[in-house]
């Protein structure tokens, strides 16, 4: 039994790439970024806002500063056609402090966030600036691939030109799930 558990501790690090390899958080690395789950909409009291609930998945290229500090900007893109012709569009800077740069890598961030939401049939004509603190980890599953989770505390506008609403907004947020490839 003892040689089976080894077997498997041994086979998951192959394929993990060393669960005690270095990482790749260094002054000069290159980051991408696939993410999804940014609840910027759900604190907003504009009546169409659910319709347009962030269900995108961002991209983000991220640059580190100095071992411990990332720069980073985001975008994301989606546009329906049909009977529902709608564009979505958010585009975000910030930046990321690492509180340490081991495989486990607990960070805090700042970001700003500009969102827009289109629709036609007229439904949604939404858009939203969002200042945000957030909080998360990234564990490295190698050397240049990691997975993190974040949660956060922001502030922001949403108006909605069809409804005439504007809604200021202050609270707490799931920011989501992210996949990193660093080169």
């Amino acid at each position: 039994m003892k040689r089976i558990a080894i077997a498997v501790v041994m086979v998951l690090l192959a394929f993990s790439g060393s669960a005690f390899a270095a990482n790749s958080l260094h002054q000069g690395a290159f980051g991408i970024s696939v993410g999804m789950g940014d609840s910027v909409f759900s604190h907003s009291a504009i009546p169409n806002a659910n319709v347009a609930i962030n269900n995108v998945v961002d991209l983000q290229a991220r640059f580190l500063a100095a071992k411990n500090l990332a720069l980073y900007g985001n975008f994301g893109f989606q546009n329906d056609g049909g009977d529902a012709d709608a564009t979505y569009i958010s585009l975000g800077i910030g930046a990321r402090m690492y509180l340490k740069t081991d495989d486990f890598a607990p960070f805090v961030a700042g970001q700003l966030s500009y969102v827009s939401v289109k629709s036609d049939p007229k439904v949604a004509d939404i858009s939203v600036i969002d200042v945000a603190g957030l909080f998360g980890a990234e564990y490295f599953v190698g050397k240049q691939f990691s997975l993190e989770g974040s949660v956060g505390v922001g502030i922001g506008q949403a108006k909605d030109d069809l409804s005439k609403v504007k809604d200021t907004y202050f609270g707490t947020r799931t920011v989501g799930v992210r996949a990193n490839f660093y080169f």
